[in-house]
C-alpha cells in the first residue's frame, strides 16, 4: 500500500496541497472564531487608546500655551527667590515697600533655619523673619498688600494687629512670615 501511496501523491500532488491547506485554514479560521471575544476586547481598548491619542494631538497646541505659562511663572519665581546668605539684599526688599507705603518698620530680623537634610529632595527653603510696622491704619494695610502681592512669595505665619497712640490714630502689626528662598 505504501507504493500506492507514494504513486497517489505524485499524481495528485496539487490536490493534496489543497487539502492540507484547506485544513490548516479551517483550523485557523475556528481558532479565530473561538478566540473573538478576546479579539473585540482588545480592538476595543486599542479604539479608546486612538482616541485619547487624537484628543491629545488635537488640544497639543493648547498644552504647549500651558507649558509656556507655567515655564514662564517658575522662571519668574526662581528670579524672585530671596538669598538667605544675602542678608542686604532681603532686607532692602522690606525696606522698599516701607518707603513706597510710608509705614514704619519698627524692627526687623531675619531668622535662622536649619540645614535641610539629605533625605529631604526640596528645591526651596523658607526664611523665617519677624517684624513690626506702624504707620496709619491704611499705610500699615497697604504695607500688608504690597507684601501679599509683590514679586517674593510670602507667608504669612501669624500676626497681631494693636493700636499704638489713640490720639495719633497710629496702628501697630506684628508679624512672624516666611519668604521663600533658595536653598
Amino acid at each position: 500500500m505504501r507504493p500506492q501511496a507514494a504513486t497517489f501523491l505524485r499524481r495528485n500532488l496539487f490536490a493534496v496541497s489543497c487539502a492540507i491547506a484547506i485544513l490548516v485554514f479551517l483550523g485557523g479560521g475556528w481558532w479565530l472564531w473561538h478566540d473573538l471575544g478576546a479579539q473585540e476586547e482588545t480592538l476595543h481598548v486599542r479604539t479608546l487608546q486612538g482616541e485619547v491619542e487624537l484628543e491629545t494631538i488635537a488640544t497639543s497646541p493648547l498644552l504647549r500655551e500651558a507649558l509656556h505659562q507655567t515655564r514662564t511663572a517658575v522662571a519668574r519665581i526662581e528670579s524672585n527667590l530671596a538669598v538667605e546668605s544675602n542678608l542686604a539684599d532681603n532686607l532692602g526688599y522690606f525696606y522698599q515697600l516701607e518707603e513706597k507705603t510710608q509705614a514704619r518698620i519698627r524692627g526687623l530680623n531675619q531668622l535662622t533655619t536649619s540645614a535641610p537634610s539629605d533625605a529631604d529632595r526640596a528645591v526651596y527653603k523658607p526664611i523665617p523673619y519677624t517684624m513690626e510696622i506702624s504707620g496709619t491704619y491704611a499705610q500699615v494695610m497697604d504695607f500688608l498688600q504690597s507684601l501679599e502681592s509683590g514679586p517674593r512669595l510670602v507667608k504669612v505665619r501669624s500676626f497681631s494687629f494693636r493700636r499704638a497712640d489713640s490720639s495719633t490714630g497710629n496702628v501697630v502689626l506684628q508679624l512672624d512670615l516666611l519668604v521663600l528662598g533658595k536653598i
